[in-house]
């Protein structure tokens, strides 16, 4: 038996949501039954805390548009919603914060950007940011290497419009550190965004504390961003020139009797020039070790400990049209 047709399917992953997802799920289901398609609401419990797991199958018991997942340890927030991706399926994904800054009520703005511009993938851009002025300050500065990245105007955020196609694609992906945005950007170019209310709720504990961000950093640059690399290799270049030239310089001051200690010419042009050629092989051979880094690494992306019925129900049955219909290479 075939699952009916599904319009949106909503990934919320989740990590200390015991307290806003009641809340959260009732606000998506008025929202989205005001709409009038059929829709379907994943949670993914990426905390492996048996508190989060029992409101969350309570939510999954009292409707049934409501299913579950739970993984195996914490993976992350990205993997966890690529994994909710795998359980969707809608014509639309929508992802978006369990902790409700992002409110329900704005999907609609959402879809009728994309309708608008044909876009496959539409962030949410908050009006106004709330919230601690650091944490603003990091993000802000975080966002410049996706935005390069991305080729993109504007700063991404968790409140995403996906299409169903696009994230069928992304499901396939089993790296373990991915980011989601950019791999958005690796499948499609039809990426925009428009603005949406931002909330604060009292009493809102971001679990993105200054660690967390800061090796968000770190994965963004070193994983999807060349300019380190690119650095090494420049820098090594100029410095291999300068030292050529500099030892240029000392031969020069050797034959015209500026330098008059025995050897010092000949050690200084060793140094100089060794020096200049080992960086500027160490730079190209990070060129190559970056890329076989990228190809090899196996770390499990997420493991699926248990689900709640309806979410294994939609894995286990065929999915329907349009969402799998067609890989975007052709051969799915």
């Amino acid at each position: 038996m075939t699952s009916p047709a599904v319009d949106i399917s909503v990934v919320i992953p989740c990590f200390r949501g015991e307290s806003s997802l009641p809340e959260l799920c009732a606000r998506l289901t008025r929202s989205l039954e005001a709409r009038g398609a059929p829709f379907e609401i994943i949670l993914v419990d990426d905390s492996a805390r048996p508190a989060l797991w029992a409101v969350i199958e309570g939510l999954a018991q009292a409707d049934p548009r409501v299913s579950g997942v739970r993984l195996m340890r914490n993976f992350g927030q990205h993997n966890a919603t690529v994994c909710g991706f795998r359980h969707a399926r809608g014509r639309w994904v929508v992802t978006l914060d369990e902790d409700l800054q992002n409110p329900p009520e704005e999907i609609g703005a959402l879809l009728t950007r994309a309708e608008q511009t044909g876009a496959d993938v539409v962030y949410g851009i908050p009006r106004a940011r709330q919230g601690p002025g650091w944490r603003s300050l990091a993000s802000r500065l975080i966002m410049v290497i996706p935005r390069k990245v991305m080729r993109v105007s504007f700063d991404i955020s968790a409140f995403r419009l996906v299409s169903g196609r696009v994230a069928a694609e992304v499901a396939r992906s089993e790296r373990h550190d991915i980011i989601l945005d950019i791999y958005l950007s690796w499948v499609t170019d039809r990426i925009s965004a428009t603005e949406v209310r931002h909330e604060h709720p009292e009493g809102l504990r971001s679990s993105y504390t200054l660690g967390r961000l800061v090796t968000v950093f770190f994965n963004l640059l070193f994983n999807y961003a060349t300019f380190p690399l690119r650095l090494a290799s420049v820098g090594g270049f100029c410095l291999s020139v300068v030292s050529a030239l500099a030892g240029a310089l000392v031969v020069f001051s050797k034959y015209t009797g500026y330098i008059t200690v025995p050897g010092w010419a000949s050690l200084a042009v060793a140094v100089l020039f060794s020096s200049g050629v080992t960086l500027l092989g160490v730079g190209i051979l990070s060129e190559y070790v970056a890329r076989i880094f990228l190809q090899i690494n196996q770390k499990p992306q997420a493991v699926v400990r248990q689900t709640t019925p309806i979410a294994l129900r939609a894995v286990a049955e065929p999915t329907p049209e349009p969402h799998r219909q067609e890989s975007l290479h052709g051969h799915r």
